[in-house]
């Protein structure tokens, strides 16, 4: 099986640079609503009469920000078909900086809610575009591991705004502490713009549009193995890679085909519903007003801002330790121990916040035992269930149809964001811990549904993956016997031997 090279692993880290710039982007107004300065600005009114119109502005932000993110899920799956993931990383990025731009200049909240839509797209667009790739320039062996880097830079993103949200807190310029997070969001892409001038194109999109020699000069670098001279696992990979989606090519794409083909429709159930119930058992809620939650548990000044620090790098944390071992636990033990774990601290959660913060019998010990169980939601949440969750919705997908399936995946998420994070603040100014009862409920499903439906795939080659929904695998590597790799081997070489004959007929 072919080695992840150190070059493999310098491209991944550039390219999940787009993971960073989303989780930054998205959190950094996480950070700015827990500025002081924020609320005078615009002259926004955080208790009384007029909260509740507060709360409003704040979910409609929210809402266009996940809309404008929509948008460019959708349109950037097509795009990276069309011209590549290379530049479709390099178009995403200069939008995500000119409506991060626009945000941190925003001088009224009608501004500031519309320029929210545009930095949104360019940040779905790239929340897309990451993983695509990185699922495509990974090694078998190593796929949880590197395509895992989208969750760690993407929480990573978050714990990284929440320190500079932290900071700005203490400027004694009051529009600084909310304007400086929103106006750092435009140095992640800015950097990933410029490093992509370093990033080869995806080897398997080079394929489809018969750019074979270019692949096979990508992939031989990219899975380069000093101890195999002769690049002969590289080339068997290349192989398998060319034979089948030289048979995928003739198959239908685009999102109607989706829909239209059961095998194709089987997966995109499995990678959307995943998206769908990461964000149902109330993580995004828990991350986007947790400035609030800390509040309404008793903290006060600048504490609610160190406590998101630190759930924040729990996360981080946990997806680090995710990427390196996801490999050898595999998907299905992940997922189920995940969405077990965050069952159990929401119903905790709820239970806390029920009883002794919004009951009638307030109690210090019961609102530190919520502080405790927010920070073991996220330590299960970041450790099992983000990785694996963007992991499996882009792999699971043939190369035909991979940048749209993952782009409805990418799109359910967010859509996921609109139905729980918009009404967020409101909701747990008015139902308070029932929101996370909902939250309880919808996870139990998830896990039935996870259990029963979704078949490991750790250890195979993306093409390999077709098997386990039905479809034809044309050459078979990871569980070949010798007798069959030593008849691929000649198959390679022959076709090497025509090759250079030609060549030298040329």
């Amino acid at each position: 099986m072919t080695k992840t090279s150190a070059y493999n692993v310098a491209v991944g880290l550039i390219v999940a640079v787009g993971s960073f710039t989303y989780g930054f982007g998205f959190a950094s107004f996480a950070t700015s609503i827990g500025q002081p300065g924020f609320f005078a600005y615009f002259n926004l009114s955080t208790v009384g009469p007029g909260a509740a119109y507060t709360n409003h502005i704040l979910g409609a932000v929210n809402a266009l920000f996940f809309f404008g993110a929509c948008v460019g899920a959708l349109g950037g799956g097509p795009l990276a078909d069309k011209i590549g993931r290379k530049r479709s990383l390099i178009a995403a990025s200069a939008v995500a900086i000119i409506g991060g731009a626009l945000t941190a200049g925003s001088v009224h909240i009608a501004m500031l809610i519309v320029v929210r839509i545009v930095q949104g797209s360019g940040l779905g667009a790239l929340a897309t575009l990451t993983p695509i790739y990185l699922s495509e320039a990974s090694t078998p062996s190593k796929r949880g591991m590197l395509t895992g880097l989208h969750g760690f830079f993407l929480v990573s993103g978050y714990n990284i705004s929440a320190w500079v949200g932290f900071g700005c807190y203490f400027s004694k310029n009051l529009t600084f502490g909310w304007r400086g997070p929103l106006a750092f969001t435009c140095i992640p892409p800015l950097i990933l713009l410029i490093g992509c001038f370093w990033v080869p194109e995806s080897p398997r999109w080079l394929i489809t549009k018969g750019r074979v020699d270019e692949a096979w000069t990508v992939l031989s670098r990219l899975h380069n193995d000093k101890n195999d001279p002769d690049e002969v696992e590289a080339r068997e990979e290349f192989y398998q890679m060319r034979k089948q989606l030289e048979f995928e090519s003739t198959n239908p794409h685009g999102y109607l085909a989706i829909f239209r083909t059961p095998a194709y429709r089987k997966r995109a159930f499995l990678s959307c519903f995943v998206q769908y119930a990461a964000n149902a058992t109330g993580a995004l809620v828990i991350n986007y007003y947790s400035v609030i939650i800390y509040e309404n548990l008793g903290l006060k000044t600048y504490m609610p801002l160190l406590m998101y620090c630190i759930y924040t790098l729990i996360g981080a944390l946990g997806n680090l330790f995710s990427l390196l071992t996801i490999d050898k636990t595999g998907r299905r033990f992940a997922l189920l121990t995940g969405f077990t774990g965050v069952l159990v601290t929401v119903i905790i959660e709820a239970a806390m916040v029920g009883r002794f913060v919004t009951g009638s019998n307030p109690n210090i010990a019961g609102q530190k035992v919520a502080i405790v169980a927010i920070m073991f939601f996220v330590f299960f949440y970041g450790l099992f269930i983000d990785a694996a969750s963007f992991i499996y919705s882009s792999e699971i997908y043939p190369t035909n149809i991979r940048s749209e399936g993952v782009a409805l995946a990418t799109f359910t998420y967010f859509a996921a964001c609109i139905t729980f994070v918009t009404p967020g603040a409101t909701a747990i100014a008015n139902i308070g811990y029932k929101y996370f009862v909902i939250f309880a409920c919808l996870t139990v499903v998830s896990i039935i549904v996870i259990y029963f439906m979704y078949p490991e795939t750790k250890g195979r080659s993306l093409e390999e993956l077709a098997e386990l929904f039905g479809d034809p695998v044309v050459v078979h590597l990871t569980d070949a016997t010798e007798e069959q790799k030593q008849k691929i081997d000649q198959e390679i070489k022959n076709e090497l031997l025509v090759e250079h004959n030609e060549g030298l007929k040329a």
